[in-house]
């Protein structure tokens, strides 16, 4: 069934979809759609319903923009990579006498009273 009806945006550029899509297409506040323009036609999709190939050419179009080439992407990759793994180390390294706290200690020493 074809719904069609007009709508305003806003100063902030915000429009409202009518209530009839709303229910139709099951979007509530938490909604994400892909806005797409060809020609003079703007096209929404939900998130959800994008396909991996429609995901790539989107992702590929916006690299394209802002210049951003494999060769940076595989660069980032590797720092993510090294920062993760660097992390996992650390959380695994014993403590050290720098890193154990002065209230474990306190708890574990004991008082010796000369007189």
């Amino acid at each position: 069934m074809a719904i069609s009806e007009v709508v305003k945006i806003t100063s902030k550029g915000q429009l409202t979809l009518p209530i009839e899509i709303r229910k139709e297409l099951s979007l509530d506040k938490d909604s994400h759609l892909y806005v797409a323009k060809f020609g003079n036609i703007i096209v929404m999709k939900r998130v959800e319903e994008l396909s991996l190939d429609e995901i790539s050419r989107i992702l590929r179009s916006l690299a394209k923009e802002r210049g951003i080439t494999r060769e940076f992407l595989v660069k980032e990759v590797e720092k993510v990579k090294e920062k993760l793994l660097e992390e996992r180390h650390v959380a695994r390294a014993p403590k050290t006498f720098d890193t154990i706290s002065k209230s474990s200690l306190v708890k574990e020493s004991t008082i010796v009273r000369v007189s």
